[in-house]
């Protein structure tokens, strides 16, 4: 019989694995008992005071019941509720109750259906469902609960549903201390409420209430204290929309055992101090670090983008699971792990390779609002790296992936507060984001126009830094090109519906900035329509979409409760319009700077390249909107809304090149007049006589050379110059004047027909004066060097002064005068005005008067002549 040994150990494993496995299954599973003894009682109650029309969702509770055992771990739930719509029996005739079947064991006490005053008994074992829901799923956490569910059949409006239930059981973790939280309000009103702790008298349960001014009622009996809080008529509390993710709107109440975030520190340290020392694997990983790189920064660095990028997140937090973290050895070979594995995972390799590195836990949720609460391990629900490097602090999110930049400006999301695990731990610590890793968009447009009416180029041009530059990398990373292309592709339709694209989607990486550009091309040709009422009257608008998508519209203004804000934000919207041809432009600019923003538009042109510049920015500075600060906010984003966005109107009928365009006799009178005034200026300037410089005389004349060839040729191209600005700068154009003078235009600006007129005054006039200088030169007359500084200087100061009136009034000159036209009149000014003072050449050549004086020859000759006669 030795040989049916084998098959027999097979037999007796089996039927012991399968035993085990139905004993643990039935451990598991809920049971039938009778309610405690220690609750405290509440009368039953099937009448209610609530009316419906304040009921949401079709039921309402009548009674909460809430009460813990803090010796046996026992929490006991009553609860009764009444169905008042059939939308209320359709979603609320389950009950679901969520257990951890690693430390909690679930007893069903009663469900009763009660109907026009009599009991239904809807308990029946067999017909509860057990099922592993695994709600974290999507998240990638498995934590093993299991949930049980209860159908209740034959439910109708105007039941109303009873049940009480109690989960007995203590996380090993928390070493049997003590803490949680409740609410004394709800969303719905409710008829009553009853929260009941009991624990033993050595045991003191501290309390802190929020928004609420209802202390419990204190009694001790029989070694035991209880505290409770008992209300009735409860009114609702009403959420407003879009408030803060750590604001919480329900009064309510703190309990702890924890006196101090100091404990809470000693409770998470032995958890996260493991002796298992780095298996040879992950030495071998640390090792190479230490190998490539030569700084601490770099080695940061890479440890980090290690962990980030080649540890995936995934997190088994059944039982104990969910507080301690696996040893650094099993994520790495594993190369899972959810928060706090991984970043005991970092911490591990970064003291491996001499950096002081420790785990700290924070809030995604409540942030900073921690410090309102109790000191507890409730309070955290993520782990993040603090590291403390040539007597700098540094913080790090492990779990971030495609996370890009120096060791110093590495973006991180705004925690706020933090427990950092570590024995001198006292309090809780600042959490502050690098500035260089804040978000940040800059996005540039640049339409580029043929002709009007027709066709459009338009080129796309997106930075992203910061956390902007790790969404977008991890976007790119996971999504194909193709896809993001027709994504992009259908976000500009919105606005132009015949897009299509000119080029292909590309983008640029650059790691060391961590700056993530992104560029498209596209072909518009529904840009310009045409009005229904004017034809041949053409308008364009543009947008800055992307800016605006940042920006928060409050469904509710009159608010009693904060409004959330993306924060930070900082963005940068340009809008590039290359026309075709000149076009009138108001430039303009604004700013409004609100107590949670600041917003600012501008409006230029510059008409050498024809370039109408639209750029807008705004930045958040806080995360919300405080109710008293509501009014002004909502003012001052109604201001931004009518602020963005341009539009370009065009008349086909009064259009056509300069020489086509009707000529405005207006300006052409008015040129002539000044060419009048200029011309008797000139002929005045004309005869104006001085000695020449240095004393000398026509007879001692030399012939124009050397430099004076070079200024010679200058002057001789200046009045040709002027001429074409003149004729071809808009002048005289009847739609520029029209455009600029009509109140009704798009393009009304009275200011800038100032400003044209001006110029086209100094034009002529500079016209004249180089006529009259290029015959002065020619004749070599004694006026042209002191004419000649004269026209350097006043060609300076005019440009200078028409810069400075045009900045003052928000504006650029038709004509671009800039600085760099500024620079070559200085230059031009400072080498040629000494040279007409101090050159022999300029001396000996510039000598010609009109009516020189006698020489003394002459006048000797003269003297004889009168004494012969």
């Amino acid at each position: 019989m030795k040989h049916l040994y084998p098959y027999f150990l097979t037999f007796v494993l089996t039927t012991f694995l399968f035993t085990s496995l139905q004993t643990q299954a039935a451990k598991s599973q809920p049971t039938q008992t009778q309610e405690p003894a220690w609750i405290k009682p509440l009368p039953h109650r099937t009448s209610t005071t609530i009316n419906p029309k304040e009921v949401n969702d079709g039921y309402h509770y009548l009674q909460r019941v809430l009460q813990w055992h803090v010796a046996t771990g026992e929490v006991y739930y009553h609860n009764t509720y009444k169905l008042t719509t059939d939308e209320g029996v359709q979603n609320s005739s389950e009950l679901k109750f969520s257990y951890d079947p690693n430390f909690e064991k679930l007893q069903l006490h009663k469900v009763i259906v009660w109907r026009n005053g009599k009991p239904l008994d809807k308990l029946d074992l067999k017909k509860v469902k057990v099922v592993q829901r695994e709600q974290g799923m999507e998240q990638k956490i498995f934590d093993e609960s299991l949930t049980a569910i209860i159908f209740l059949e034959d439910t109708r409006v105007g039941d109303v549903v009873e049940y009480a239930v109690t989960i007995s059981g203590k996380n090993p973790v928390f070493n049997d201390k003590f803490f949680n939280s409740f609410n004394l309000q709800f969303y719905d009103p409710v008829d009553e409420l009853l929260v009941h702790v009991v624990a033993p008298e050595h045991r003191k349960i501290n309390y802190k209430l929020y928004k609420t001014e209802q202390k419990p009622v204190v009694a001790t009996q029989n070694g035991y204290t209880t505290y409770t809080w008992h209300s009735q008529n409860l009114p609702s509390t009403p959420v407003e929309e879009e408030i803060p993710g750590w604001y919480d709107p329900y009064p309510g109440v703190y309990l702890s055992e924890y006196t101090s975030w100091e404990q809470v520190a000693k409770w998470a340290l032995p958890l996260y101090n493991q002796q298992q020392k780095p298996n040879q694997a992950l030495l071998t990983q640390i090792d190479s670090i230490r190998d490539q790189f030569s700084s601490d920064e770099q080695r940061l660095v890479a440890a980090l983008r290690f962990v980030q990028d080649e540890v995936r997140y995934l997190g088994f937090e059944a039982g104990i699971g969910g507080y301690k973290p696996r040893s650094p050895s099993e994520v790495f070979t594993t190369r899972f792990g959810d928060c706090k594995d991984k970043s005991l995972l970092l911490v591990t390799m970064l003291r491996e390779l001499g950096i002081e590195a420790h785990p700290a836990l924070v809030s995604s949720t409540n942030k900073g609002q921690l410090t309102q609460a109790l000191p507890s391990p409730y309070a955290f629900n993520h782990c993040i790296v603090q590291v403390k490097l040539w007597n700098k602090t540094f913080w790090y999110d492990p779990t971030i992936s495609k996370q890009r930049g120096g060791h110093d400006a590495i973006s991180l999301p705004d925690y706020q507060k933090a427990l950092v695990i570590h024995a001198s731990t006292k309090n809780l610590t600042d959490v502050v984001a690098p500035i260089a890793g804040h978000s940040k968009v800059i996005v540039q447009e640049a339409f580029f126009f043929n002709n009007i009416g027709g066709d459009v180029k338009l080129e796309v041009k997106t930075e992203y830094f910061g956390a902007d530059a790790d969404y977008q990398r991890s976007r790119f990373a996971s999504t194909s090109l193709k896809e993001t292309e027709k994504s992009f592709l259908n976000y500009y339709a919105n606005s132009y519906p015949a897009i299509e694209v000119a080029r292909d989607l590309e983008f640029l990486d650059f790691p060391s900035e961590n700056k993530f550009t992104t560029l498209e091309e596209y072909t518009i040709s529904d840009l310009w329509e045409e009005s229904e009422e004017t034809a041949g009257l053409l308008s364009a608008s543009f947008y800055p979409q992307v800016l605006r998508s940042y920006i928060n519209s409050p469904r509710v203004s009159k608010r009693s409760m904060p409004l959330h804000l993306n924060h930070p934000t900082q963005v940068e919207h340009h809008i590039l319009l290359y026309m075709s041809e000149p076009w009138p432009v108001n430039a303009t600019n604004k700013k409004i700077t609100d107590q949670v923003f600041t917003y600012t538009s501008d409006v230029s042109y510059n008409s050498r390249s024809s370039l109408i510049t639209l750029s807008y920015t705004y930045n958040t500075l806080n995360d919300h909107v405080q109710p008293e600060q509501m009014t002004a906010f909502v003012k001052h984003q109604k201001a931004i809304l009518d602020d963005l966005g341009y539009n370009l109107t065009y008349n086909q009928n009064m259009a056509g090149t300069l020489a086509d365009a009707p000529i405005s006799w207006p300006a052409v009178f008015f040129s002539l007049i000044v060419l009048a005034l200029a011309a008797f200026g000139a002929y005045k300037l004309y005869y104006y006589d001085p000695a020449p410089i240095g004393g000398y005389t026509s007879a001692y004349a030399e012939s124009i050379g050397g430099w004076l060839i070079l200024i010679m040729m200058g002057l001789l191209f200046s009045p040709f110059r002027t001429l074409v600005v003149l004729l071809t700068g808009n002048y005289f154009n009847q739609n520029v004047w029209q455009g600029f003078l009509t109140a009704t235009s798009a393009s009304y600006a009275p200011v800038t027909a100032a400003v044209l007129a001006l110029e086209m005054v100094l034009h002529i006039g500079f016209l004249v004066f180089a006529v009259l200088l290029i015959s002065l030169f020619l004749q070599r007359r004694s006026s042209v060097p002191q004419l000649m500084a004269i026209f350097y200087f006043s060609s300076l100061i005019v440009r200078v002064g028409q810069y400075a009136a045009l900045e003052a009034l928000g504006l650029q000159s038709i004509t671009a005068t800039g600085i760099g036209e500024i620079t070559g009149s200085l230059i031009t000014a400072a080498i040629w005005v000494p040279y007409f003072y101090k050159s022999q050449r300029v001396k000996n050549t510039f000598v010609v008067q009109l009516q020189p004086p006698m020489l003394e020859e002459e006048l000797m000759e003269n003297d004889t002549a009168i004494v012969n006669n």
